[in-house]
Parts: C-alpha cells; sequence; structure tokens
C-alpha cells in the first residue's frame, strides 16, 4: 500500500525509557523514525516528509496536544495518533476535536501499536489515492464536450490507475455486488483478468474464501447503512493459494444518481505474516515453539471459566526438570537448549490436542488438561510424562537421562482463579521434589473427600516418610551359601519396617508404596549406606570378609549420579568396592534396559559387582544379556520350587548358560534337601534359603559369620 519506501513516523514522548523502547521496536519493524522530547524539538522536525506523527499528550511545558494543533495547521493530511497512560475524558475529546485518528492507552501492546500504524498509514494512501482519482474523474466531466480533451483525460487515468499498487473497482449493490469495473491491477493481484470479473456477476465473491464470505456478504450490508467499510479478507489466486486483502469499501452516487460501490482493494499478506510474527513472539516460547507464560496464563483463565460454566473439571500440571543442570554444566547452554526442545516435542506427545502445553521459563513446563475426569487420568497422564522425559536422549553424541518432577492441581466444584491454581500445583511440585524427584504429587485440601483404600495408602506414606528419621527401619541379612562345601560367601540385605504397634512389616506390603511415591530413593539410599557401614563394621570385628548384596531398582539406576553416590557410601563407610555386589531384578532391565546401561558400566568401571536377581522370570534377550556388565544370576525362585516336580530342566539351562557367559549362577528360595542335591548335580555355584538360614537381624548374622564351619551338613 504505502509503496517501496520506508514511511517515516514522528514520536514525541518526554519519557527517556519509554520513547527509546518504542523507537527501537517501530525501527525493528521497518519504520524510520524521527524522536522529539517536547514541542519545541518536535516542530523543528515536523515536514512534508513526515508520514504519520505519535504523540504523548502530557509533555514538560507545552502538551502534546499542541503539537498537534500545529501539525494540523501546517500539515493537515498527517494523520496523528495520540497516546497517554492518564489522559481524562477532556483531553481524548479535544485530541479528537483537534484532528487525531486514534487515541491509545498505556501500556501498549506492540501488535495493537504496528496494527494502528499500519491502518492509519494504508487509510492515509488511500485517501490520497482517491483524492487523486476523484481529481481525474473531474477532469473527465469537465473535458467530456471535447473529443480530444476527453481521450488525454482517460490517458491520465488510465496512468494513474496503472501506477497506483491498489486495485480500484467499481460494483453495484445488489446481492452479488455484480462487478461493473475494474482496474488492470487485478492481474497483477490474483492473476484474472479484468473482463473475468465483468462478465460473470458472481466471479469476484467466487474469488473470496469460503471461510471468509459470509463475513464480507455482511460487511457489505453495512457499508449500505454506514457509507463505508474496512474489510479483510483472503482472495483467490489464479494458482489456487490465497493472499489477504484489505478492501476499503464507500458507497457512492453514479452520474445518474444511483448509489454504487467504489472499493479499493490491495495485497496486505506480508503485512498479516509480519503480524503473525508479531503475535509468534509475543505468545511463543522462542526456543520451543510452545506457548510461553503469557499465553499459558491467558488460556488458563479461559478454559477455568470455561469448566466453571460447564460444570466440568480440569488438571494443571506444573513441571520441574530432574538432573538438567548437570547437561548446561558439561555440555553448555546450545546442549542444553536441544534437551529442552526434545522435552517439548515429548510433552506434546504425552497429551491431546485439546491440552495446552507451555514453556512457563527455564526448565518449567506446564500443562492444563482439560475436561479431566477423575484422578486416576490425571496420574496416568502424569506416569506417561515421566516415562517418556526418563527414555534416554542423545546429547553430543552421548546418551543422557532427565527425569521430571510433577505437581497436580484439580479444580473440582469450588470457583478458583489463574493465579491460585498454579500456586498450589507449583506447592505440589515442590513436596515431588522433596519425595525424591521424579515423580508426581496431587495437591489436596484438608477437607477433600478420598477413598478409604487411597487414604489407607496416604497413611502408610506419611508414616513411611517419617520411618527414616524415627529409627523404624532395620535389615535382615540372608548368608549365601557356597554349595560345595557349605561356606559362607556373602550376605543379602533385606530390609524391614517396624512400625510401631503394627510390628514388622514386610516389604512387599510397603515398598510399592514407596516407589510410586518416590520415597524409595531415600529409603534405598538408607539401605545402601546401613548395609555398607554393618559389613565394614564386621570386617573391623575380625569376621569373615564377605560381600554383601543389596537390591535396587530402575528408578534408582536410572539416576545420573546414582554411580557417584554408591562411590560416596563407598568412601565413607570405608568398604571395598568389590565387597559390594548390586541386584536388579530381571523385570527391571527388560522395563528400563538401555537407560540404565551407563550407570550400570560405570558401577563396572568403579569395582562394584553386578547381580541380575529373579532371573528367569520373563523372556530375557540373551544378545542383551552378554552385552550387560553382569557377574552373577540368581535363579528365580519360582524355577527353584519347582525341581523335583518334572521342572528342573529350565533351571539346569540357566545354570548351563550362565557359565557359557561366565556368570555365577545362585539359586534363591532352596527349601527341601531335594532342590540342594539338584543344584549341586548340576554344579549351580551357591543358593539363598531356609534350608540354610532365614533371614536374620545383623546380631545373628555376626554369629553366623563367626562360625567358620559349613552350614550344609547334608
Amino acid at each position: 500500500m504505502r509503496g517501496s519506501g520506508q514511511s517515516k513516523i514522528l514520536l514525541v514522548e518526554d519519557d527517556l525509557t519509554l520513547r527509546e523502547t518504542y523507537a527501537d521496536l517501530l525501527v525493528s519493524s521497518g519504520f524510520v523514525v524521527c524522536k522529539a522530547e517536547g514541542y519545541d524539538q518536535a516542530i523543528t522536525l515536523i515536514d512534508s516528509s513526515i508520514d504519520l506523527a505519535l504523540l504523548d499528550v502530557r509533555l514538560k511545558g507545552k502538551s502534546g496536544l499542541d503539537v498537534l494543533a500545529y501539525i494540523q495547521e501546517k500539515h493537515p493530511d498527517c494523520p496523528t495518533i495520540m497516546i497517554s497512560g492518564n489522559a481524562n475524558r477532556q483531553d481524548i475529546i479535544q485530541a479528537l476535536n483537534l484532528g487525531a485518528v486514534e487515541f491509545i492507552e498505556k501500556p501498549i501492546a506492540l501488535s495493537i501499536l504496528l496494527n494502528s500504524i499500519n491502518h492509519w498509514l494504508d487509510f492515509s494512501a488511500l485517501k490520497q489515492e482517491n483524492k487523486g482519482l476523484q481529481n481525474f474523474k473531474a477532469l473527465y466531466q469537465r473535458l467530456e464536450d471535447s473529443e480530444e480533451k476527453t481521450r488525454m483525460s482517460n490517458e491520465r487515468l488510465n496512468l494513474l490507475l496503472a501506477s497506483t499498487a491498489a486495485v480500484i473497482y467499481e460494483s453495484d449493490t445488489s446481492e452479488a455486488c455484480a462487478t461493473t469495473y475494474i482496474s488492470d491491477n487485478i492481474k497483477r493481484l490474483c492473476g484474472y483478468k479484468p473482463e473475468d470479473f465483468t462478465s460473470a456477476s458472481g466471479f469476484r465473491f467466487s474469488c473470496i474464501h469460503p471461510d471468509d464470505l459470509e463475513h464480507v456478504k455482511g460487511e457489505l450490508k453495512r457499508a449500505l447503512k454506514a457509507g463505508a467499510k474496512r474489510i479483510e479478507y483472503r482472495f483467490r489466486h489464479k494458482d489456487g493459494h490465497y493472499c489477504w486483502v484489505v478492501d476499503e469499501v464507500r458507497l457512492e452516487k453514479n452520474v445518474d444518481g444511483e448509489f454504487h460501490f467504489v472499493g479499493f482493494m490491495a495485497d496486505m499478506t506480508e503485512h498479516k505474516q509480519d503480524l503473525e510474527a508479531i503475535r509468534k513472539m509475543a505468545y511463543a516460547d522462542q526456543l520451543t515453539g510452545l506457548p510461553n507464560r503469557s499465553l499459558y496464563y491467558d488460556r488458563l483463565k479461559q478454559a477455568l471459566a470455561q469448566a466453571h460454566r460447564n460444570k466440568t473439571s480440569l488438571a494443571v500440571l506444573f513441571m520441574d526438570l530432574d538432573y538438567f543442570k548437570p547437561i548446561n554444566d558439561e555440555l553448555g547452554h546450545a546442549w542444553g537448549d536441544q534437551a529442552l526442545i526434545e522435552v517439548g516435542k515429548r510433552l506434546r506427545e504425552c497429551t491431546r490436542k485439546a491440552d495446552t502445553v507451555a514453556r512457563i521459563g527455564g526448565d518449567e513446563f506446564s500443562i492444563i488438561l482439560n475436561a479431566a475426569s477423575t484422578e486416576e487420568s490425571v496420574r496416568h497422564v502424569a506416569d506417561k510424562i515421566i516415562a517418556r522425559i526418563g527414555e534416554p536422549m542423545m546429547l553430543n553424541g552421548s546418551e543422557y537421562v532427565l527425569g521430571i518432577s510433577i505437581g497436580i492441581c484439580l479444580t473440582v466444584d469450588e470457583p478458583t482463579n489463574e493465579e491460585s491454581i498454579m500456586r498450589l500445583a507449583d506447592e505440589a511440585m515442590y513436596q515431588a521434589k522433596e519425595m525424591g524427584r521424579n515423580r508426581c504429587c496431587i495437591y489436596r485440601s484438608s477437607g477433600e473427600n478420598i477413598s478409604d483404600e487411597l487414604n489407607e495408602e496416604m497413611d502408610v506414606e506419611k508414616a513411611l516418610r517419617q520411618a527414616i528419621g524415627n529409627d523404624e527401619l532395620l535389615i535382615h541379612y540372608q548368608p549365601k551359601v557356597e554349595l560345595k562345601n557349605g561356606i559362607i560367601t556373602g550376605t543379602h540385605a533385606l530390609l524391614r519396617w517396624n512400625r510401631g504397634g503394627k510390628g514388622i512389616i514386610m516389604p512387599d506390603i510397603f515398598l510399592p508404596i514407596a516407589i510410586k511415591t518416590g520415597l524409595i530413593v531415600p529409603i534405598g539410599e538408607w539401605v545402601l549406606r546401613n548395609a555398607c557401614n554393618q559389613n565394614k563394621a564386621w570386617q573391623d570385628a575380625g569376621l569373615s570378609i564377605v560381600p554383601v548384596s543389596v537390591n535396587v531398582i530402575g528408578e534408582q539406576l536410572k539416576h545420573a549420579d546414582f554411580s557417584k553416590l554408591v562411590a560416596k557410601i563407598l568412601d565413607e563407610s570405608g568398604l571395598a568396592p568389590n565387597m559390594l555386589q548390586l541386584e536388579v531384578s530381571e523385570g527391571e532391565l527388560m522395563q528400563h534396559g538401555d537407560a540404565v546401561m551407563q550407570t550400570m558400566n560405570q558401577l563396572d568401571e568403579l569395582g562394584v559387582k553386578l547381580t541380575i536377581d529373579n532371573f528367569g522370570a520373563g523372556y530375557f534377550s540373551l544378545q542383551f544379556l552378554k552385552a550387560m556388565p553382569v557377574h552373577e544370576l540368581k535363579m528365580t525362585r519360582s524355577l527353584v520350587k519347582q525341581i523335583g516336580q518334572g521342572g528342573g530342566q529350565i533351571a539346569n539351562a540357566i545354570i548351563v548358560m550362565g557359565h557359557i557367559l561366565n556368570h555365577q549362577v545362585v539359586a534363591e528360595g532352596v527349601e527341601t534337601s531335594e532342590q540342594l542335591d539338584f543344584l549341586r548335580e548340576h554344579a549351580s555355584d551357591g543358593m539363598l534359603g531356609y534350608l540354610s538360614s532365614p533371614p536374620v537381624p545383623a546380631s545373628d548374622m555376626a554369629l553366623q559369620l563367626k562360625n567358620i564351619k559349613p552350614m550344609l551338613l547334608h
């Protein structure tokens, strides 16, 4: 619309910070800016080269209204926009009476400011073009009696129409608004010839995008009453693509006194694209492409209002990445940014299109789950996210594993606002952090109704959280016995919970809750530290020197710093690394696979021995087993139980396979002499079970270590 040159804008603002900020934004948007602090400086800059003025109402000395009056006197065709943060009604009325085209209140959104500036620049250009056209039409009327003069007028009129970027057309006021005249520029705009429009009454409407057609027809009906309308819509090119056009439509009388429409249509596709780019910059996170904090809070406000109207619930998940800082520290921020981009992608994969995923800032993300029906369904999404984020990602040629702590707040019946629900979700997220990270926690108010089963689970969780501090956890030990001569070759640390009046609670009761709530991390660290300290104490007391075995789960091995924790505990206890054996179940390895391989290799390099516990319960890949730094296979008790019942073939196969791979093979749950004889006959390396000894307190285990005599005499 404004030609190829840059538009020149006069900016008068006495606040230095705002003046420089507005100027930088306008320059970055392609404008030339003249800056002035007040009236005296402004009038020295005002001349015919100024395309638009942007004036603050309140200035030191003479006001912006005085500058406006000067512009209207010297250059009345220059559109002037007034801005103010505390203008009163009288200022607004006076500014409009003096000739200001628009009044904008501070603070001003960049998109609104640019839209207004572009609109009035376009309007000014169209106004000048229309003025020139009317002048040529008047010339045409005056010279119509002279054929030669008429020809000259037409030539000048055609020159004007060819030189302007706008498409000028006339149409009747019928329902189809049939085109009676259209300038040759239409071919440049959309590829069609002028006669394509004038020969068929409905052709121009057929080029309007179907989604915009009713809007255009409605605006034209309003133009019949108002006399003019500015319409923006999509117009089809002959090659099939659509461009955005702005159409300034006016109702005028022709020479016969009949009303018709005169339109000035121009391509505004680039302008629309610029506005969209600005909108994305304002509301999208530039790194991940996700909605940013501003857009997220706007959508949350709308979602809460809709949920309240429809009497439905929604859930907010507030998330913070775990173990992200080491990536930035080790690889640098560029790779940290790549990790955040991948996290954003994975979060979108775990949600529906109707949900909103946003990056709030740093390594914090948030999700709005619309129409969240139940707590279980929200937990399912959270668990899905934790599992997906926990999958290894390749950064700079190496695999890295992140965790994510999730706080959840659900709305039910009570109306709330976006700030409150985000604060509660944030509190729940920090509780998840305190519980050991890489898990979710749901905010609960004190009066919230919950099921008996969930209430019992919460009671266990609360008591278990206090168990470490209250010294309620204890470890029993079961000896691992060498089958040839019955000598103890190791001890297996087994956790127990002495829960006050409820007695000793076995791990199969409370460990699932510990894993679900994240308490397994601090509890696992407690077991590891105490088992190492106990083993070193036995050695210092002169008892038999044998390694101690401690169970770990995939969640622990997936932590990037788990091997460092093990090294620290060994150093603090003084226990040699080869005196510690870590056992991870076959099922855990099948589930987590590659995600724990790096940690297992680090532990192997440290000198810690690794055992696959419960081996034979699943379908473990032989190729995968060969690649793992494993020292021992512990055969599952279900296979040992089958010995003597016609099921010893699998047990024998595992022993043979383990020896081929150079692994020790130990059987657990040995309870009968028949099982013992079978294992001896097929060269199993060791056993654990009630046949030799049940798990016993540390003091009883010390007596067994002191007694060097064989434990199995038959």
